[in-house]
């Protein structure tokens, strides 16, 4: 019990910016939604698309897939769950 009020008064002193700064494996460890995991997915498939063709390649085919302001509202509206399903209704999870 020792351990656990010892590290969240660690936690309470860092500044925001350190968390910031987790790496991958770090963030892998926690337990993860999985809508949220099915929509990083289709982040780190634009983020290929950026790397080989370009910042604006990526933003276009981003655009074209999933509309900025549709992107939005679902996430406003139903979450990363909804926006998961429509990436799911759209076979843009593949």
């Amino acid at each position: 019990m020792k351990h656990i009020a010892f590290l969240a008064a660690i936690a309470a002193a860092l500044p925001l910016a350190a968390w910031s700064q987790l790496t991958p494996a770090d963030v892998s460890q926690a337990p993860q939604d999985p809508c949220r995991v099915e929509v990083s997915k289709f982040e780190q498939a634009i983020g290929f698309v950026r790397q080989n063709q370009g910042n604006q390649a990526a933003q276009d085919l981003k655009e074209r897939l999933l509309p900025t302001k549709l992107e939005n509202d679902l996430l406003f509206k139903e979450g990363y769950c909804g926006l998961a399903r429509y990436l799911r209704d759209k076979k843009l999870n593949r």
